[in-house]
């Protein structure tokens, strides 16, 4: 994982994460069910169908799309970085599933910038 700022300088505090998940199988539906609609709505949400079966049906997390059980997650730094115009943070980020809980994902993310590096986990619930 590389980021590369090209703003201004400014602090920063962390990282948010989430993610998609692509499930591209073909749709089983009973013999006697027809293919749902394109949108409908549960709970005042409007939740997308696929038309077609064979399309690829998408689980997101991101803050742009309607709350799964899943949530965004913020690892804050324990001091915030002051990044400065085309400075760069290094690091790499595991996802693993839970032991404790099979829903949830635990997050080992190391970094370095300035010549300090770091290692923050958590759990993505």
């Amino acid at each position: 994982m590389f980021l590369k700022f090209s703003l201004f300088p400014a602090p920063l505090h962390g990282f948010a994460f989430w993610f998609d998940v692509e499930f591209s199988g073909p749709a089983l539906y009973p013999a006697n069910n027809h293919i749902p609609s394109v949108v409908h709505q549960i709970d005042g949400c409007q939740k997308k169908k696929r038309v077609n079966p064979n399309e690829a049906l998408v689980l997101s997390t991101a803050p742009e799309d309607p709350p799964t059980h899943w949530q965004q997650t913020l690892i804050y730094f324990y001091d915030p970085i002051e990044v400065e115009q085309d400075q760069l943070i290094e690091g790499s980020l595991v996802l693993s599933q839970s032991k404790e809980n099979a829903r949830f994902m635990n997050i080992h993310l190391e970094y370095a910038s300035g010549g300090r590096s770091f290692v923050k986990e958590s759990v993505m619930r």
